[in-house]
């Protein structure tokens, strides 16, 4: 065990130039054979995001957390995530599934897209055996007030799995059917969860509702009960 995360820690640093020993990438190690990749938003993560990987860690699941606008010394601004190198998100997904534990991945807001994009990246059978959970996910080109939004190409997500996680009390859940049904057009297997009574980034807002904070201490036992019926834990 101790060769193989040697190996991997390689692969980590040969795809995100020397990185690995920096904050903003963690390893929650645990002995269960699953596997979370957890990709922050353009606006970094937040102690909450690293309580909930604990909180993972020890009921089983491995936690591999990148917040990828620190990884690459970029603005904390959405357009950011557009400009990650989508064949090193790549080479970290394929070295996950090299870990014969089966891998889901979340990611939030704008990191959807370079997610997304490096999973249309593998093989169709390494397509197949991924799990992706959006966390609000901005795919959009342009979002202007009181108009559709147009979405960015994503390549192709044949046999991919996306499931949608949108806080109700966000101004793009009227576009949520429209969103789903571009994953779709893009070949992927979609479904979503409505997390009622929250809003966007609940657990790192300035000012949280009560329930916020209580469903931000509750974060990781939500994502373990979406991956349960979702059928991917």
């Amino acid at each position: 065990m101790r060769f193989f995360r040697m190996f991997l820690s390689g692969l980590w640093l040969c795809a995100f130039a020397a990185h690995a020993s920096m904050p903003d990438y963690q390893d929650f190690p645990a002995t269960g054979p699953h596997l979370l990749l957890w990709v922050a938003s353009e606006r970094g993560r937040s102690e909450p995001e690293l309580a909930a990987a604990r909180q993972l860690a020890a009921q089983g699941m491995e936690v591999w957390s990148l917040d990828p606008a620190n990884a690459y010394f970029l603005p904390q601004v959405p357009s950011s995530m557009d400009a990650l190198p989508v064949p090193d998100l790549a080479v970290w997904l394929r070295a996950a599934q090299a870990s014969g534990k089966r891998v889901a991945v979340v990611a939030v807001a704008r990191a959807a897209v370079p997610v997304l994009r490096a999973a249309a990246l593998l093989e169709p059978a390494q397509r197949q055996k991924l799990c992706v959970m959006l966390m609000h996910p901005n795919l959009y080109t342009t979002a202007e007030p009181l108009d559709e939004p147009a979405y960015l190409d994503l390549g192709d997500l044949s046999g991919l799995r996306v499931r949608v996680l949108q806080p109700r009390r966000s101004a793009a859940t009227p576009w949520l059917p429209r969103l789903l049904d571009h994953l779709a057009r893009h070949g992927a297997s979609v479904s979503d969860a409505m997390l009622e009574n929250l809003r966007e980034a609940y657990w790192a807002r300035e000012t949280p509702t009560d329930f916020e904070i209580a469903e931000s201490r509750r974060m990781g036992a939500m994502l373990l009960h979406q991956l349960d019926t979702w059928g991917c834990k």
